[in-house]
């Protein structure tokens, strides 16, 4: 049964960022699934991963969102096998929000926006949007949809940062949080691919006719790590997509099909200036150790993927260790999967004992 999303668009006058730029006439891309109840204390909030959106569940299609770069991969909602009636996440009990980041390209005020001072869009000239900015930004969004407490907060990948980001900035406010292959920090090799990626993005800056293919490029150098190396393997078709006039030397094997594939498509569905807004993001955020002791009322789920190469289990296994010593309540469990770190995209069936149960 498909869940029936109410989406919507919420306002703000002026939002001064951290970095103490003034946005004015921001908008929030968001959208709703379940009710409110009487007592306003039965919703989740869902934090999404880097390139996904508010479109959590149910169907949606391009005619409705004209203004946002679209693929088919954006017809069902990203998280739809976990939200819904009677799913995993019951909408039937819950109130579930899912908010488009700010800085993003589906329909949040971001690089695509209008500069009201120039008259043109933003592009790689958007203020710096820290992640402590995103949660703010969203528990105004709270506050306008009259929630009085969250049941819950759940956060994927990125996702997991503000999410517990947000339970230390808000602690009285929320009961339970939800870290999905994620963890608390940026690890050293999360902050170089975001350097790569970066750069890349910054070479493309001033080429107008191949920009859009420094985005590939970087979503290649990511993608890697978003799938275990056996599932890329299996993934690939026996042929190759590509002639090997494009790259000489290269394109020969059907590995290198694929991921050349994968760059071909997200660029669809995506653009340069939100992707570069959104890690430098990540790449800025920082949280204290012992700003983790503000958990100590908010029971707490940490769930690995034995084969994820972004956000490792060690990571987890660190952060669990951490909040142990600051002796908050914790639940930790581990899904084994050959599917890596897109297991929780791609494999409700593997999370949904653990969720119900904690939920």
């Amino acid at each position: 049964m498909k869940v029936q999303s109410n989406s919507g668009k919420f306002y703000i006058p002026k939002f001064k960022l951290d970095s103490g730029e003034l946005l004015e006439n921001v908008e929030i891309a968001y959208t709703t699934e379940g009710r409110l109840s009487e007592s306003r204390d039965n919703t989740i909030l869902v934090f999404h991963a880097l390139t996904g959106s508010h479109m959590l569940a149910g169907s949606y299609q391009q005619l409705d969102n004209p203004d946002i770069p679209w693929n088919e991969e954006l017809e069902t909602g990203w998280w739809d096998g976990f939200v819904g009636p009677n799913k995993i996440i019951d909408t039937n009990r819950y109130f579930v929000v899912c908010a488009n980041y700010l800085g993003g390209c589906y329909g949040s005020t971001g690089p695509s926006s209008i500069n009201k001072s120039t008259n043109e869009k933003y592009g790689y000239e958007f203020p710096l949007v820290s992640f402590k900015d995103i949660e703010i930004s969203q528990k105004l969004l709270l506050d306008y949809l009259n929630v009085k407490s969250l049941e819950a907060v759940i956060g994927p990948s990125i996702g997991g940062l503000m999410a517990l980001e947000f339970c230390t900035m808000y602690p009285e406010y929320v009961k339970k949080l939800i870290s999905i292959s994620s963890g608390y920090k940026l690890s050293t090799l999360q902050t170089l691919h975001n350097l790569e990626q970066a750069y890349i993005l910054d070479l493309g800056r001033e080429s107008n006719n191949r920009n859009i293919e420094y985005l590939s490029l970087a979503r290649m150098v990511a993608h890697k790590t978003y799938i275990s190396l056996e599932l890329l393997s299996n993934r690939a078709k026996s042929e190759t997509l590509y002639g090997d006039d494009l790259i000489k030397g290269f394109l020969s094997t059907p590995q290198e099909s694929y991921m050349m594939h994968q760059g071909e498509k997200f660029i669809e569905r995506f653009t340069p200036e939100s992707y570069l807004s959104i890690i430098k993001g990540w790449q800025n955020y920082k949280i204290k150790q012992e700003d983790l002791s503000k958990l100590k009322d908010i029971e707490t789920l940490v769930i690995s993927v034995d084969s994820d190469v972004c956000f490792y289990p060690e990571e987890q296994k660190e952060f669990i260790e951490i909040l142990s010593n600051q002796e908050i309540k914790t639940t930790y469990t581990t899904i084994n999967s050959t599917k890596g770190h897109d297991s929780f995209l791609l494999e409700p069936e593997l999370f949904e004992d653990t969720l119900k149960n904690f939920l």
